[in-house]
């Protein structure tokens, strides 16, 4: 399964003596998920959060992923579970064309 995870500061600041080994520790580990394929894409915004897109077997290997990233606690997470967009419209179409002979 595939989830757009957007991340948005938090209001539990980064702890400024630490920042720097925290932002560190973040950039390492998503290097390595993008290495590894767990991570497709990942953007920061302009000010600070960013996105990507995961990949993951279940929602609780997604959340599992979040909880490990080292900037966990000083962001606030939306997730999104997301649809390949050729398989989306196979659902759709048929739904509403079943919906246009009723």
């Amino acid at each position: 399964m595939k989830y757009l995870i957007i991340a948005k500061p938090g209001t539990t600041p980064m702890p400024a003596v630490q920042g720097a080994d925290i932002l560190q520790a973040a950039r390492a580990w998503m290097r390595a998920k993008l290495e590894d394929g767990t991570v497709e894409v990942t953007y920061n915004f302009f000010g600070g959060g960013g996105f990507g897109i995961v990949n993951a077997r279940s929602h609780e290997e997604c959340l599992q992923n979040l909880l490990e990233i080292p900037i966990y606690p000083f962001f606030e997470w939306e997730v999104k579970p997301i649809l390949d967009f050729e398989g989306s419209y196979d659902l759709f179409i048929p739904f509403y064309q079943k919906l246009g002979s009723m």
